[in-house]
């Protein structure tokens, strides 16, 4: 999360961090529809431009997130980009004061479209990235060419935000057996390109049919070469989680621009090594919620739709509602967990002190005027011969 410099906003910030009632962050993806089948997310199988809302009714949904005190929406997808109008879906948060994030693939993106939607006033935008190895990241993104189209984008937001108030472009990078030991070269680049970082531990199926059986199964898969914790993971894949996350929380306290929390690195340590998600309760449907392309409103991504539809006339009235409260309590208390860094760090942020200080020292820190160009940045490619999938060591 990516707080906005407005008082505002941070008197809506400091009553929830008060309370723990006040919804800061929304989620909102306007489209199901990608552009990459990537490994580790079916999400794409479910897009359906009917099924999107109205430029008109995206304009209602974002008065109601003002109306509801959220500070931060981010648009994602799906890839928001797949969808024609999201530039002036942006616009719609920020005419109500709330900072907007776009989540993107940065793929089959043109400039044009990214400059439209910074004029507009969108000074955060986080983009996917999970390897140094061009190789690696298109086995991923089941494309050819996506790393030097990712990275180009990213270049390009870099250079335009460059010592910019209140922006913080972000990488987000899924942590799996694919890139483990890439994680701290992964940082170094972020800070050369003018970035932030942001690791989210892979959650896969457990088994090819679990898909029929799960809710979530909708939008991730089965795919065994990415995953790090089995029942018998051996002792070296324990150390090589250990190696890689012990040296990123030590990045972290240096003050390399590493927007996860220290307390949530460390559960995702524990949760990539053992599968375990944190102890610590939820917030979802209170701090945190998540629109659907249809509007449809869910605490998080994980559950069913079962409450009101975010643009039902009564639904502020119900979402301040005991009726709401116990619904939410019962489903935020019967989920097994976890670690989607926008619902969990937010927790972070409001649950410890180090957390919450942590995220405002990033916050508030000064964007580096001096960005990385295309060709220095291209030259952080790797392209020794180095297998995609690492090899499983068995100790």
């Amino acid at each position: 999360m990516n707080i906005s410099l407005s008082a505002q906003n941070y008197k809506r910030i400091a009553m929830a961090a008060l309370t723990r009632r006040g919804p800061v962050y929304a989620h909102f993806g306007i489209t199901h529809r990608c552009n990459l089948t990537c490994k580790m997310c079916g999400i794409w199988r479910y897009g359906n431009e009917k099924e999107e809302l109205s430029l008109d009714q995206v304009a209602e949904v974002a008065a109601r997130m003002r109306r509801l005190g959220v500070v931060q929406c981010s648009i994602g997808g799906g890839e928001p980009f797949a969808h024609q109008h999201v530039e002036e879906i942006a616009k719609h948060f920020l005419d109500q004061g709330i900072n907007t994030r776009l989540l993107t693939n940065g793929i089959g993106v043109s400039r044009d479209r990214i400059d439209k939607a910074i004029d507009y006033g969108v000074k955060n935008f986080s983009i996917s990235l999970d390897s140094l190895f061009p190789a690696r990241f298109d086995y991923i993104c089941e494309y050819e060419g996506a790393w030097e189209e990712a990275v180009g984008t990213i270049v390009h937001i870099g250079k335009r935000l460059a010592a910019t108030p209140g922006a913080m472009p972000t990488i987000n990078c899924v942590v799996s057996n694919l890139n483990l030991e890439e994680l701290p070269d992964m940082v170094r680049f972020a800070r050369d390109v003018g970035f932030a970082i942001s690791f989210l531990p892979i959650e896969l199926l457990e088994d090819e049919k679990a898909g029929q059986r799960n809710w979530e199964a909708r939008f991730i898969r089965y795919r065994p070469e990415m995953g790090l914790h089995t029942e018998d993971s051996s002792a070296s894949m324990l150390g090589r989680v250990d190696a890689a996350y012990d040296k990123l929380i030590e990045m972290k306290a240096e003050g390399w621009p590493i927007l996860n929390s220290t307390p949530y690195l460390k559960a995702s340590k524990t949760y990539l090594k053992t599968g375990q998600f944190p102890a610590e309760g939820c917030d979802a449907g209170r701090l945190y919620f998540s629109i659907a392309p249809n509007g449809q409103f869910t605490i998080c991504h994980r559950t069913v739709q079962q409450h009101k539809h975010f643009l039902d006339p009564d639904f502020e009235t119900y979402f301040h509602s005991a009726v709401y409260e116990r619904a939410r309590m019962l489903e935020a208390g019967s989920c097994e967990g976890c670690m989607r860094a926008c619902w969990i760090d937010t927790s972070h942020m409001f649950r410890t002190l180090q957390g919450f200080v942590e995220t405002a020292k990033l916050t508030l820190s000064p964007r580096p005027a001096d960005v990385a160009s295309l060709d220095q940045a291209m030259g952080w490619a790797r392209r020794e011969d180095t297998p995609i999938v690492p090899e499983r060591i068995e100790a």
